[in-house]
């Protein structure tokens, strides 16, 4: 499979539709022209975008991109389209503008406060960086990127999965390996939550690594495949061709076929392997979506005729794949294949005691101390930079609700006083809200079900309000908003909260509803007699039977 720094689709590709609401039309089709871009167009085409532009089409996709982003201001779209004109440009080869557009994208997600964000767009970095030949400045961006990553614990968050799957094949791509397997241990827990596309090409991953290993045991004395690696290869294969179904990534039974027959190269009939690996047409034609596939395809061939004594018809194939992988696969894996041709240009390669062997075992040694330096070099980075971060998230945590992720009473209070002295002609609202029915939820279904309430509501008043607004969660099931706005405005935003918790989900089966105390200073104001206010309306409000906002 591929390796490009996407977990959307960074090893094989979904077939790209054409159904839902804002998909642009397939490369091909001319209509993409007449397509007015929205910030919700944008956040649709996404995947449908990294899907083409790994399927032969970057520059009809990229033309798009560059269209959307001069239409869409709106952070979390502009970014998502960033992130695919980073990788276009990648994958076109034009390396050294991406890594500037990558750099940009990092910024843009760290004055938004998109952290998923950022770490997929630090994961996209290290690649080009790597590419780029820059692997110290590579391995700074991976600990930047495991530093942030740290932080992203709702792993049943998508975006969240896709960043982690992005920093887990980064890791790969460096040879930080141990991190990749605590990125993938982390996985692990909500493999089950996982969207198909995530859990089949973790799977293919595993199933490739499982191969390399198989393949790499018979370079060392006493130069036998590893049966038990290549067995699993196939069987994890399998269970990613299973768990697809061929409804979402074409290149996954393809990477089945591949993996069956290496096995078969390496262990059993060459000849039955030749002709197994024959009938696959076309696979050095396929794009980096086929990328590992193609390694260990030609890595069966040349070993399938290698045992037919046909050693050198099977290293000018061999030669030939290695100039089609490079730069779309791990090092590792182009190490695997080389070898495999340098056998068949040269069978003593692999006597006891040759000089090769010899070479080799100090070029492995050689490596493993580089990769042991790197490793080191990551670590200490990760520690400093995860230090640094910790001072940050302890001081922003003494301000959070640890059940609500809201702002807590203290922070919503430090809030409340900076905004109640701020001068005259600056309208602000103050509002207090307090959850009709949520007493009910607590008596009769218990306050596990009362807390689901809670963050339902939480979320629902964080998504209703605007992003510079302030939310807090005052305490049990008040909350309280400070919003710069006059009184019309201030009882529309009201309405709007209101009526988004009406129609949470959680707080539709429970009849919750909201009683709103508003209260706007246009002067400053001493905030306990500005709390007043709003605490005499929101109880005018119950009054009269909730469900209602009030001015006062």
């Amino acid at each position: 499979m591929g390796t490009i720094s996407s977990s959307d689709a960074h090893h094989a590709h979904p077939a790209p539709s054409m159904s839902g609401p804002g998909l642009v039309p397939l490369a091909g089709s001319g209509a993409s022209a007449h397509v007015r871009w929205t910030a919700d167009a944008v956040l649709e085409a996404r995947q449908d975008w990294v899907v083409r532009a790994q399927d032969g089409f970057a520059e009809d996709v990229l033309a798009e991109v560059e269209q959307a982003l001069r239409s869409v201001p709106e952070p979390h779209a502009h970014a998502a389209a960033l992130y695919v004109q980073g990788l276009c440009l990648m994958t076109l080869g034009e390396t050294s503008i991406a890594v500037t557009v990558a750099r940009e994208l990092i910024a843009l997600c760290r004055r938004t406060g998109q952290v998923a964000g950022a770490v997929q767009a630090r994961a996209l970095l290290v690649e080009l960086l790597r590419r780029e030949g820059q692997l110290e400045q590579a391995v700074e961006q991976l600990a930047h990127g495991a530093a942030a990553a740290s932080a992203l614990d709702d792993l049943l968050d998508p975006e969240v999965q896709t960043a982690l799957a992005a920093l887990m094949l980064a890791h790969r791509m460096i040879g930080v390996r141990e991190g990749a397997r605590e990125i993938r241990q982390r996985l692990d827990t909500v493999e089950r939550f996982l969207p198909r596309h995530q859990q089949v090409s973790r799977l293919s991953n595993l199933a490739f690594e499982h191969a390399e290993r198989g393949v790499r045991a018979a370079h060392r004395p006493p130069f036998a495949p590893g049966r038990d690696d290549l067995a699993e290869a196939v069987a994890t294969i399998s269970r990613a061709a299973v768990a697809d179904g061929g409804r979402t990534y074409r290149v996954v039974e393809l990477e089945r076929q591949v993996l069956v027959a290496l096995y078969e190269a390496m262990l059993g009939d060459p000849a039955l392997a030749q002709a197994q690996l024959t009938a696959i047409p076309g696979i050095l034609e396929r794009g980096p979506e086929a990328a590992s596939a193609q390694v260990f395809w030609a890595i069966g061939m040349v070993r399938a005729l290698a045992r037919q004594d046909r050693a050198v018809e099977g290293a000018a194939i061999g030669a030939r794949a290695l100039a089609v992988v490079r730069g779309h696969v791990v090092d590792s894996e182009r190490q695997v294949l080389a070898y495999e041709v340098a056998l068949a240009e040269h069978p003593p390669l692999n006597d006891p005691g040759s000089g090769t062997i010899e070479y080799l075992t100090l070029a492995g040694r050689r490596a493993d101390e580089t990769s042991t330096l790197l490793d080191a070099l990551f670590r200490a980075r990760v520690d400093l930079l995860r230090g640094a971060d910790e001072r940050k998230v302890l001081a922003r945590a003494a301000r959070l609700d640890s059940l609500t992720n809201l702002v807590n009473r203290r922070g919503g209070a430090d809030a409340i006083s900076e905004a109640a002295s701020l001068p005259v002609g600056e309208p602000v609202a103050l509002l207090l809200i307090d959850l009709d029915g949520f007493k009910e939820v607590n008596d009769s279904q218990g306050h596990l079900a009362g807390d689901v309430v809670l963050r339902e509501v939480s979320t629902a008043l964080r998504t209703a309000a605007r992003l510079e607004d302030v939310v807090a969660r005052w305490g049990g099931d008040e909350f309280v908003v400070i919003a710069a706005l006059e009184e019309g405005r201030a009882v529309a935003l009201a309405e709007r909260l209101q009526e988004t918790i009406r129609h949470c989900p959680q707080s539709a089966g429970a009849r919750i509803s909201a009683s709103i105390g508003v209260a706007v200073r246009t002067a400053p104001i001493d905030e306990h007699e500005w709390l007043r206010r709003a605490d005499e309306a929101m109880y005018a409000a119950k009054r009269a039977g909730g469900n209602a906002a009030v001015v006062g």
